[in-house]
């Protein structure tokens, strides 16, 4: 016999001891009787074993009331864990279908998951993917509205919401859904404004995009790198660009000198302010505008926009004056240079036009169009050698003679056969640069455009 068993035996013999002992001892006590009512009297130890006994009894009750208790709730629980642990298996079924274009597939596993559980919130928000998938709109529309007004703080359901809107082709809508969204949840509305700027875009709605660009750097400071708060300068340019389409040049003028401002180097803005000047009848402070933007960022699309103009005038004497001063005055005299000897060439004055086209040719290392006019030039001067080393140069820049295979997905040049285009990844596309025409001539392209044609 184990050792606990004969302790146990021990103590019971004891208790059976005492026991025995105290009602020895208390006797007579014991066999009083108690009066308990008028008619019924029991003795003293009657009494003392029934109140133990029902003590025992009402505690063996509640032992067993909260036993009962506990194993119903185990029971709700491992039917809930059992459950959940369904749903979720049919959940990452029906996110794998839906992730391989599949949504009439996932919508049966979504629409058994609701029948269990009307509530799932996830599970309806799916659901209306999968409709709009499948060319529901409406319906995945009417569902996505019960669900935000059901779950105001659900923030997924807003922005599916939104796309279905905008799918609807009610672009307003859309809107209204996101700027809801900024307010009710600033700090999570960072996808919510991008996309609100990217819809406006989309739309060339120039002046509430940049409203949503302002918001999201002012709310957003430190989420907003460089590159996208630059975004701004341009938002701010093409409010000015329908403010000139919209004959407002004054308040077109105003926007682009702070767009100057703002981004000094910011070309466009420079083009846009001295049309805006021309078109107010301020022709010289037009001017002037683009020689500032010239000198600022050295682009030669100021120098052509010149020569452009005053060509359009019928005042191309006093273009030239102005890029003689130009070449002669400017940092970027070599860029200077080049767009005098273009128009100089335009205007049929060779000699002079081959001249600064020679001074500028040690200093560019790139440029195929100088070696084109210079090899005019020489072409009708009757210079038939010389026109033909201007033209070797120019293939040699071009690089027509190294770039003999194109990328049939992204038009990547290169000088050798690739089974991969190392530009766009994409395999078997590489061809070779051989093409027959079957195409209609394309109409010949002027040598540069006008400004007036904006």
């Amino acid at each position: 016999m184990k050792t606990i068993h004969v302790i146990f035996v021990l103590l019971v013999l004891f208790a059976f001891a005492a026991l025995g002992n105290l009602y020895l001892t208390n006797h007579e006590i014991l066999n009083r009787e108690l009066a308990l009512t008028d008619t019924y009297r029991a003795k003293m130890w009657w009494v003392i074993l029934g109140v133990f006994f029902l003590g025992f009894f009402l505690n063996l009750c509640w032992t067993l009331g909260i036993e009962l208790t506990r194993a119903l709730k185990g029971l709700n629980a491992s039917a809930a864990t059992r459950l959940g642990k369904r749903i979720s298996e049919r959940m990452h079924e029906a996110k794998d279908l839906l992730a391989h274009a599949l949504p009439k597939q996932a919508a049966p596993l979504l629409e058994g998951i609701l029948e269990q559980r009307p509530d799932h919130g996830e599970a309806r928000l799916l659901l209306a993917e999968c409709q709009m998938k499948a060319g529901q709109t409406e319906a995945a529309l009417s569902s996505l509205q019960t669900l935000c007004s059901e779950l105001p703080d659900y923030v997924e359901a807003r922005y599916l919401l939104a796309e279905a809107l905008n799918a609807q082709r009610d672009p307003e809508g859309a809107a209204a859904v996101l700027k809801q969204l900024s307010t009710d949840h600033p700090k999570k509305a960072l996808r919510a404004l991008r996309r609100l700027r990217a819809w406006h875009l989309e739309g060339g709605r120039w002046s509430e995009a940049l409203d949503a660009h302002k918001k999201l750097t002012s709310v957003f400071p430190t989420e907003i790198g460089p590159a996208e708060k630059a975004q701004g300068a341009a938002l701010l340019y093409q409010t000015g660009v329908q403010k000139i389409e919209d004959d407002q040049f004054k308040e077109a003028a105003q926007i682009f000198q702070q767009v100057m401002k703002d981004n000094p180097e910011f070309v466009p803005a420079y083009l846009g302010l001295g049309r805006a000047m021309i078109l107010q009848d301020q022709e010289q402070q037009g001017v002037e505008i683009w020689l500032e933007g010239f000198r600022a960022t050295g682009e030669g699309v100021f120098l052509q926009e010149i020569e452009d103009y005053f060509i359009q005038l019928g005042k191309p004497e006093e273009g030239l004056a102005v890029l003689e001063r130009v070449a002669a005055t400017s940092q970027h005299a070599t860029t200077a240079k080049f767009f005098l000897g273009k128009m100089l060439y335009r205007l049929e004055i060779l000699d002079r036009a081959l001249d600064l086209f020679q001074e500028v040719r040690a200093q560019v290392v790139y440029s195929p169009i100088l070696f084109f006019f210079m090899a005019k030039i020489h072409s009708r001067r009757g210079r038939t050698e010389a026109a033909l080393n201007e033209y070797r140069q120019l293939l040699r820049n071009l690089g027509v003679l190294k770039l003999r295979f194109e990328c049939g997905v992204c038009a990547h040049k290169t000088g050798e056969y690739q089974d991969r285009c190392e530009s766009c990844g994409s395999w078997n596309s590489s061809h070779f640069l051989f093409k027959e025409s079957d195409l209609p001539d394309a109409p010949l392209r002027a040598d540069s455009g006008g400004w007036m044609n904006m």
